[in-house]
């Protein structure tokens, strides 16, 4: 009589490569993820742009309220406008200034930051214009500007907010225009465009 002995067959050798698999990949991603993150962020900002993260303490409350008032913005302009028009965003590119809501109305309805109330005070004290068609400009107007939020110029023509912000205070001011204000003119005029993480990754970036 011949006796074999079987191994029983537990799966032991193959989850341990298994396991070896997992912990190379794991690792590998550990290592390369900051490069990629790096490189990433190099492909998505241009010289003109400011990543969210990088905007000044003081100016970031001021930042949350304008993207808060941009959907209030949109929200009155597009009941005011003919929904049946084919084209929205044509229909905004070919808007006129006094088509959106002014200044002394945004006050009226106690929607900061155009409402001059403590946190007005405190930002900074700016003073607000409907300078273009979907485009409202907040200059600073306090004597103590380094402990102030930047100007700013909120455009709402997208639907996600288009801020610009003023980094070092040198930035033009905008003359009144009955027409769209171009990003290449706002760049021109020193202005910089706040890169929201969203943005950079569905590519919502000028």
């Amino acid at each position: 009589m011949i006796i074999q002995t079987v191994r029983s067959d537990n799966g032991g050798r193959e989850g341990k490569w298994v396991a070896l698999c997992i912990l190379i990949i794991l690792t590998a991603a550990a290592v390369l993820l900051p490069f990629h993150q790096q490189h990433h962020a190099r492909l998505s900002l241009a010289s003109h742009q400011i990543a969210l993260k990088d905007v000044d303490q003081a100016s970031l409350g001021l930042l949350a309220d304008l993207r808060l008032a941009h959907e209030e913005i949109r929200n009155i302009y597009l009941e005011n406008i003919d929904e049946s028009h084919a084209d929205l965003n044509v229909q905004i590119q070919q808007s006129e200034r006094l088509d959106w809501e002014p200044i002394d109305s945004l006050k009226e309805q106690w929607l900061a930051p155009f409402v001059e109330d403590k946190s007005w005070d405190f930002y900074g004290k700016h003073q607000w214009t409907l300078i273009a068609p979907a485009m409202y400009q907040g200059l600073v107007q306090s004597s103590d500007q380094e402990k102030t939020a930047r100007s700013f110029i909120l455009v709402a023509a997208h639907q996600e907010p288009e801020l610009w912000i003023d980094l070092d205070g040198k930035a033009k001011a905008l003359s009144l225009s009955e027409s769209v204000i171009s990003d290449q003119a706002l760049i021109d005029a020193g202005w910089s465009q706040v890169v929201f993480e969203q943005a950079t990754a569905n590519g919502h970036v000028h």
